[in-house]
């Protein structure tokens, strides 16, 4: 359920205004970065990080469950649909914060430092298959001559099936034992390092530069009349995080800061081509942003663990998400200027903004 395509183009169908738009794919990801900070001293508290893990998925798991509730059966009445949707999201994502701590502290404890650049190419290259596999079957919901939204209840619940099986198998994970920290989650310290500053400039930047991200199936669906054309977006999609994982991962080799510097050339491209191309081709566009977006994921992750100490692993990667859960709204801004200057407008923006990331992205140091 991709919610820079798939939830995005939902809403633009019910008719959501481009604030609301924004909105959508901003509800996960501000609702489960935002409050990570918060969250840092209790979660360093256990030794066991795995069984937070567990109950949180729980509730993110209710959350889709709403999705799928709404969309079988508030067709009939798309404000209070909408409602229900958003409610969805924002239960999924306050839960997200929860699970999240646990589960890069899971992961940070059981893969080693040298092989984790290999572990996020698989993870996204794995779910990338998928991804490409789904985008065919989203593609061939959303062309049944069904009444709307019974395609979408139909990839809602498919995808929360998805989703609790993830949380089946991540659960069973052997967790290894690690000293419980003491004294090193005070959220001064990773604050104290230049690359970990360095590191938050070029996540803000990039970060803003992807207000720009869920417009591109708005503008697909009620500028181009694309809307049958998502699940080949979301194909291509996916195929693009197939394919440049092979990319990615050998200049994984060189440091992340490569992986940074590529993936931050794609962020300032994308915008640009779709300005200029036809619509026969806009296509590329969502190419190019699974591209981006698998790098940004590899190399953000692997640099973050890299760079953070084990004594304030939690207090590193919680404050560096609650810091990215500042601009996780910048969609909503996106929304803005959608409405107050038009498409272009917000493509030029989302440009000059990847500009500044590539120039912070270039002062990174090595880690």
């Amino acid at each position: 359920m991709n919610p820079n395509i798939i939830l995005a183009g939902f809403a633009a169908r019910l008719g959501a205004s481009p604030v609301l738009i924004g909105l959508v794919p901003a509800l996960p990801l501000a609702g489960g970065l935002l409050p990570q900070a918060l969250l840092v001293g209790w979660v360093a508290r256990h030794g066991k990080k795995l069984p937070l893990y567990r109950r949180a998925s729980a509730f993110r798991f209710a959350g889709l469950l709403l999705l799928v509730f709404g969309a079988f059966f508030l067709g009939a009445w798309p404000g209070l649909l909408l409602g229900v949707f958003l409610a969805g999201l924002f239960l999924f994502a306050l839960f997200t914060a929860v699970a999240s701590l646990p589960y890069w502290e899971v992961l940070a404890k059981a893969v080693p430092r040298e092989e984790r650049p290999g572990l996020f190419a698989a993870i996204y290259m794995g779910g990338g298959v998928l991804a490409f596999l789904a985008g065919f079957g989203v593609r061939a919901l959303l062309g049944l001559d069904l009444p709307f939204p019974l395609g979408y209840a139909l990839l809602f619940a498919l995808g929360t099936l998805a989703y609790g099986a993830a949380w089946y198998v991540f659960g069973r994970v052997e967790e290894p034992e690690e000293e419980v920290a003491v004294g090193r989650t005070d959220l001064r310290f990773p604050l104290k390092r230049p690359g970990f500053r360095a590191y938050l400039t070029a996540r803000l930047f990039l970060g803003f530069a992807g207000m720009v991200e869920p417009f591109y199936a708005a503008y697909a669906v009620r500028v181009l009349g694309k809307e049958a054309e998502l699940g080949l977006y979301l194909a291509l999609n996916a195929l693009a995080f197939i394919l440049s994982n092979a990319l990615w991962s050998a200049l994984a080799r060189r440091g992340a800061k490569a992986v940074f510097l590529g993936g931050g050339v794609l962020v300032l491209a994308t915008p640009l081509l779709a300005l200029t191309l036809p619509p026969g081709a806009f296509a590329l566009v969502f190419f190019l942003q699974g591209a981006y977006l698998a790098a940004l994921g590899i190399a953000g992750n692997t640099y973050l663990l890299n760079l953070a100490p084990p004594e304030e692993r939690t207090a590193t990667v919680g404050l560096a998400n609650s810091f990215l859960g500042l601009f996780a709204f910048s969609p909503v801004l996106g929304g803005w200027v959608v409405g107050a200057w038009g498409y272009g407008a917000l493509f030029l923006l989302s440009a000059g903004l990847a500009v500044l990331g590539l120039w912070a992205v270039r002062r990174l140091p090595e880690v």
